[in-house]
């Protein structure tokens, strides 16, 4: 099985690939400089930095004062990465936990 930190590299380069090749989706983030931590209940915490229209590699951290913060465990995230779980039911549930503005929010659902 794959682990969390395999998937993040999985999804910056998925990320940044797209901002390359669709311009109405590098539009949406052109300008945007944020700071994102995922908090791992039961594992690390994997901070990340968007800027220049670009997501650095994940590094692992143990700062999570960062503009996004998604805090929940392994399963929880696997879950919700694979679509297996719903982001809403998870955080009506209590199982993810998110630091964020609206705005913020909407640009960390198009990371995943």
């Amino acid at each position: 099985m794959r682990d969390i930190k395999q998937i993040l590299e999985e999804k910056v380069s998925e990320f940044n690939t797209r901002v390359k090749d669709e311009p109405k989706f590098s539009g949406v983030i052109e300008g945007k400089e944020r700071s994102i931590c995922i908090s791992v209940t039961d594992g690390e915490n994997y901070v990340t930095n968007l800027k220049d229209m670009q997501l650095d590699p994940f590094t692992k951290s143990d700062n999570t004062e960062k503009d996004l913060v998604v805090t929940a465990s392994s399963d929880v995230l696997l879950a919700l990465i694979n679509k297996e779980m719903s982001p809403i039911k998870a955080y009506m549930t209590g199982e993810l936990k998110v630091k964020a503005s609206l705005t913020d929010m909407l640009l960390l659902k198009k990371l995943f």
